[in-house]
């Protein structure tokens, strides 16, 4: 019984490990990045500035995104930009920093796109442009993306309150279909089952996409080749992760997090998978492992149980700090690389040895 009592503590101490900025699931995050404010379109259009920036003493070097937004489509840069006036020659307008965001005119050529860059029309490389969406539909109901605009075939069933985007927002002639992007696919949905929300919303699951069985069921097949079998229990109360020996069963909160295949919630469900196996390995006597973890932890921190969980969880395939699609950074689980003593142990408890 202490064993277990510990397990349920120690794991619980994963509450305060999931962060993200923005969490999961807000808006994108801005960096507040300087740079040379732009006129208003109109103004931009009559008064741009005659930039023949090989000769200017002061070339003007834009971040963060431009304020024209009359024409589509829409672009973020890959690298630094400098817009000529024609395609690889002609007078430079400029330059901007990656990141980026500009309109295009709709017009490409051999390589390149035409771009609105400080009212005036330019030319870059099409390999140093990241498309970007220019509207998000949340879908009402479920709904069928099709191949085609007046039908086609069905490449895909999309969940309600699931968020799309569209990097040209076509219609078809009767203006009953829209094209969007949904998981790497482009397809055909009925506009009667969307409606248009804004483009700092997320793309990808909302809260009523998924049922909490859905989502359990969701989580536990993405760990399933190490805890096959294991019942994953939703919880609604904020960052709850935890992992129980009797019955062996994981908690995960969803709150923040309605796609259960993001890598914060895979790393998270692995991290709790790990405790999982290191309750198989020892049934009884588990306060033997948790002297041995912290014997082999560097931190010193107390946690050793729980950063031999982190160095598991690595080797299963958990990433545990990246950035979201939504530009956002997170970090889960208790932080630290692992020793190559922390590696071997995580190995044998893996292979369902014991390293102590």
């Amino acid at each position: 019984m202490k064993a277990f009592l510990f397990a349920l503590v120690g794991a619980l101490a994963l509450t305060q490990c999931l962060l993200t900025a923005p969490l999961a699931g807000e808006g994108p995050g801005k960096a507040a990045i300087p740079g040379m404010p732009l006129a208003a379109p109109a103004a931009a259009s009559s008064k741009a500035p005659a930039m023949h920036a090989e000769s200017s003493a002061q070339p003007i070097v834009l971040a963060g995104s431009s304020t024209v937004g009359a024409s589509k489509p829409h672009y973020m840069a890959t690298i630094t930009i400098k817009p000529r006036s024609g395609k690889g020659t002609g007078a430079r307008l400029g330059s901007a920093t990656k990141g980026y965001k500009v309109w295009g005119t709709g017009k490409t050529s051999k390589g390149y796109t035409q771009i609105k860059f400080l009212g005036r029309a330019g030319w870059v490389r099409s390999n140093q442009l990241k498309r970007l969406v220019v509207a998000k539909y949340t879908a009402k109901q479920s709904t069928v993306l099709r191949s085609k605009a007046n039908g086609g075939k069905k490449l895909a069933t999309i969940g309600r309150d699931y968020t799309l985007g569209t990097v040209d927002n076509a219609r078809n002639k009767p203006r009953s279909r829209v094209r969007v992007q949904y998981k790497g696919k482009t397809g055909w949905v009925a506009l009667k089952h969307v409606k248009k929300v804004s483009l700092g919303k997320a793309v990808g699951p909302g809260a009523r996409t998924y049922s909490d069985a859905a989502w359990g069921a969701a989580v536990s097949r993405n760990i399933s080749r190490y805890c096959p079998r294991i019942t994953v229990r939703v919880s609604h109360r904020k960052d709850e992760y935890y992992a129980q020996s009797s019955p062996r069963r994981i908690t995960l909160s969803r709150v923040g997090h309605p796609d259960p295949s993001t890598a914060p919630i895979k790393a998270v469900a692995l991290h709790e998978c790990a405790h999982i196996m290191q309750f198989k390995a020892y049934p009884r006597g588990f306060s033997k492992l948790v002297r041995h973890a912290e014997k082999i932890n560097p931190r010193r921190d107390g946690y050793g149980i729980e950063h031999l969980a982190d160095c598991m969880s690595d080797s299963m395939g958990a990433k545990r700090s990246g950035r979201l699609a939504d530009g956002s950074t997170y970090y889960t689980g208790y932080h630290g690389k692992c020793s190559s003593a922390q590696k071997r142990a995580a190995a044998r408890l893996i292979a369902g040895k014991r390293p102590a």
